[in-house]
C-alpha cells in the first residue's frame, strides 16, 4: 500500500480533532476524504505531509513511519509527494511559468529539462499561451489547473487536493473534476482529494472516507456512501441541519 494511518490522534490547543484516525490508501487509488468543517480534514492532510506531527499514532508512506522523522529525513519523501492548496497559493510576482517549475528549479534540474516539462503539462492542462501570464490576470479555473499542474510536472507518487472544486462555478469543478481523474491514470499517481463537493466525490473517487468526530466513520464505494440509509451518513450528504447522534436510528 501507499499510505498508511494507525490510531492517529491529534488535539489543537483545548480540541480533539482526530481521535484515533486508521486509514489505508492503495496505489493509483482516488480517495476523497470527506466530513463536515472542522472535522479535521485539512490538519490530516497537514500530518501526512508532515508539516505538524500527531500526539501519538504511526502514519506509513510505503515501508517508512513518517512521525519520527526529522525535516531533513523528511524532505526526499516530501518530494515524492504534490499537494494542490485551496486557493491555489501560486506565487503572486511569478508568471505561470515560473509558478509551475518552481519546484523543478528548487530540484536543480537543467533547464532544457524543465522548460521541456513545464511546456508539456501546460499543453496538457489546456494552459499554452498563457505561460507568460500572472496569477492576477488568470479567471479562477485557469488558476486552479496552474496549481494542478505545479503538483502533477514533478510527477509524484501521491498528490493531495484540499478543496479542489472550492469557489468555481459548475462548469469549472466539472473540468478540474475530470482533469483529476484523467490525471490519474494518466501519470498513476494516488490521488487524495479532501472535498465538501458530493458531485466531485461521485466523478473522482474509487472509494469516500468520511471522517466524523474524530474517526474514520465509514469508508466505501461512492455509491454506497451517496445512496447510504446510515443517518449520520444521511445527514451529511443531504446538508440535514440536525445531524443524528452516532448510533441512532
Amino acid at each position: 500500500m501507499v499510505l498508511r494511518l494507525v490510531e492517529v490522534t491529534k488535539a489543537l490547543g483545548n480540541q480533539r480533532v482526530l481521535e484515533g484516525v486508521s486509514l489505508e490508501v492503495q496505489p493509483h487509488e482516488r480517495l476523497c476524504i470527506v466530513g463536515r468543517s472542522g472535522a479535521g480534514k485539512s490538519v490530516l492532510l497537514r500530518l501526512i505531509l508532515g508539516l505538524i506531527k500527531p500526539d501519538s499514532g504511526e502514519i506509513w508512506y510505503g515501508e517508512t513511519n513518517l512521525v519520527p522523522l526529522s525535516e531533513r529525513a523528511l524532505a526526499p519523501l516530501r518530494s515524492e509527494m504534490g499537494m494542490v492548496f485551496q486557493n491555489g497559493a501560486l506565487f503572486d510576482f511569478m508568471t505561470v511559468e515560473d509558478n509551475v517549475a518552481f519546484v523543478l528549479r528548487e530540484r536543480r534540474l537543467p533547464e532544457s529539462e524543465i522548460h521541456q516539462r513545464v511546456s508539456r503539462i501546460l499543453e496538457r492542462l489546456f494552459l499554452k499561451g498563457h505561460e507568460k501570464k500572472m496569477p492576477a490576470e488568470l479567471s479562477g479555473g485557469m488558476r486552479k489547473r496552474v496549481a494542478l499542474a505545479r503538483a502533477i510536472v514533478s510527477r509524484p507518487k501521491l498528490i493531495f487536493y484540499d478543496e479542489p472544486t472550492a469557489g468555481l462555478d459548475p462548469i469549472g469543478s466539472t473540468e478540474i473534476t475530470d482533469l483529476i481523474r484523467c490525471l490519474n491514470v494518466e501519470f498513476g499517481a494516488t490521488t487524495i482529494v479532501v472535498t465538501h463537493d458530493m458531485r466531485s466525490v461521485e466523478q473522482i473517487a474509487h472509494q469516500v472516507a468520511f471522517l466524523h468526530a474524530g474517526r474514520i466513520y465509514k469508508i466505501c464505494s461512492p455509491e454506497e456512501f451517496l445512496s447510504s440509509k446510515e443517518p449520520v451518513v444521511r445527514a451529511f450528504v443531504h446538508g440535514l441541519v440536525e445531524e443524528p447522534a452516532v448510533g441512532t436510528c
